[in-house]
């Protein structure tokens, strides 16, 4: 019973550690900035190239569709520009804003 009661004390000694350094981990978590979103109607050519798989030409298509047809009404309009799909939202989601 005694080494029952030292081997429990041993474990709970032993999971002290994990519990601070997963409260660290939380602190710093809560102290990293937010990653940035891009406004689709607000956004030049220049900043929308900087999003990942949106290159140069992508990005002006998207400002050329936008000035032509006006504001986009929700994210997902986007695939109505050429080159812009489903996958590639998908991989954008988070990013944009309106």
């Amino acid at each position: 019973m005694k080494t029952l009661k030292n081997l429990l004390i041993i474990s709970l000694l032993c999971l002290l550690p994990a519990t601070t350094a997963y409260a660290q981990l939380s602190e710093v978590t809560k102290q990293m900035p937010q990653a940035e979103t891009i406004s689709i109607n607000n956004a030049d050519a220049e900043m929308l190239a900087k999003l990942p798989g949106i290159g140069k030409k992508k990005a002006q298509a998207i400002v050329d569709y936008r000035e032509e047809n006006g504001e986009f009404k929700s994210v997902s309009d986007l695939s109505q520009v050429k080159g812009i799909g489903k996958k590639l939202l998908a991989k954008l989601e988070g990013k944009l804003t309106l």
